[in-house]
Parts: structure tokens; sequence; C-alpha cells
């Protein structure tokens, strides 16, 4: 049940008071709810004639909120890591997903398997001996404060 969620008994009680001709105001000021809340708890009554929690559209998530952000925050920490041992972690979890699962959550948060370029280090000598290989030797083109960086 979700924190939000009023129990079935408040409900009940709700569905009791209008019954005995209580108006929307009046009940929500004897059980301290919203006045919104009450009119659909007893909108919901009318419909369906029930107060107990009706299933939800759609499938649920295989992960849960907090094995995602645990996942995000693995990932994140380590980039090189691979999802087969992602995977291994959510298992020690408690939660068995597959790879593309993990692989989802992930590219929802904006991380992608993507690694950056290893570039070399380059120190000033070696763009000056890079810029007379490329120039020919010419030094007339390529002045000491003038340097590509």
């Amino acid at each position: 049940m979700k924190p939000k969620e009023h129990t079935r008994q408040v409900r009940d009680k709700v569905v009791e008071k209008f019954k005995a001709g209580l108006g929307y105001k009046k009940i929500s000021q004897a059980l301290n709810i919203s006045r919104s809340t009450v009119q659909s708890i007893i909108r919901k009554w009318k419909e369906y004639g029930t107060t107990a929690n009706l299933p939800r559209h759609g499938r649920p998530p295989k992960l849960t909120g907090r094995a995602r952000r645990a996942l995000i925050r693995e990932a994140a920490k380590r980039p090189m890591v691979t999802l087969e041992e992602l995977q291994r972690s959510t298992a020690q979890v408690g939660e068995s997903v597959h790879r593309t699962t993990i692989s989802r959550a992930l590219h929802k948060s904006g991380l992608y398997g993507r690694v950056a370029r290893r570039k070399p280090l380059l120190k000033k000598s070696h763009k000056k001996s890079h810029l007379h290989k490329t120039c020919g030797g010419h030094s007339k083109h390529v002045e000491e404060g003038a340097l590509v960086r």
C-alpha cells in the first residue's frame, strides 16, 4: 500500500458517515481528511461499490526505486562495469533482472555504454615538433607564441 493511501477502515468510516447523511465538509472535519479526498472516496464507492484498493493500470516495474538508484550509483562510480556484473550485484540484493532491463534503466538516467576516447597529453615540445613536421620545416609560418593549443 502506498503511504498516501488511507486505510480501509478510514475509507469505510467515510462511507458510513456519508450514508448517515453528513456532507463532505463535516466528514472531512470529523476524520481530519481533506474534502477532495472524501469526495474521491465517495465517488469511487458509488461507481464500484467498494472501498478496497483496485488494481492499477499497466505492469508494475521489475526494479524497485531503491534498486534502480543503487544501479545508477554503481554504474556512475565505475564506468567500465559490465552489465553482467551489475546483474550479479542486483541478484545479491534479491532482485533478479535481465541485462536489457538494467541497460534500459541506465539509459533512462542518461548513462550509456560509451567510454571517452583516450587522447595523449601533448606538451609544448610535442606540438612544436608536430607543427614543424606538418609545415615541412618552414618556421616562418609558425611563430614562437602562436602555437596551436
